[in-house]
């Protein structure tokens, strides 16, 4: 659910912090107008699709730096949580660790 959260949000920060999300470029186009792409994402806030193959489906964006940051923030809270959750649990003995070395073991690492 929180997964959910996160993407609404940077949804959001899309639509609403001026970023477009209409420019489709193949990954020749990309590559010919790689600097122009780079720079309208920079400036701009435009995100700039990379499409390949006979479908032309999405294979990569470029993006501007805040969008990948903020993501990246929402990802580190949301490893934290899950670290809390987990130390909880560990507290309140719902659940036990397991040394990482039997863990290698058991997985013949």
């Amino acid at each position: 659910m929180a997964n959910l959260a996160h993407l609404a949000h940077l949804a959001h920060l899309a639509h609403n912090e001026g970023m477009s999300t209409d420019t489709e470029l193949s990954v020749s186009q990309a590559r010919d107008h790689f600097s122009d792409a780079v720079n309208r994402a920079a400036f701009g806030g435009e995100i700039t699709y990379v499409t390949r193959g006979r479908g032309q489906k999405r294979a990569a964006a470029i993006v501007p730096v805040e969008l990948v940051e903020r993501y990246e923030a929402m990802i580190d809270i949301e490893d934290g949580r899950i670290a809390l959750e987990r130390l909880a649990d560990l507290d309140a003995g719902r659940t036990i660790a397991v040394p990482a070395d039997e863990v290698a073991r058991t997985l013949g690492l």
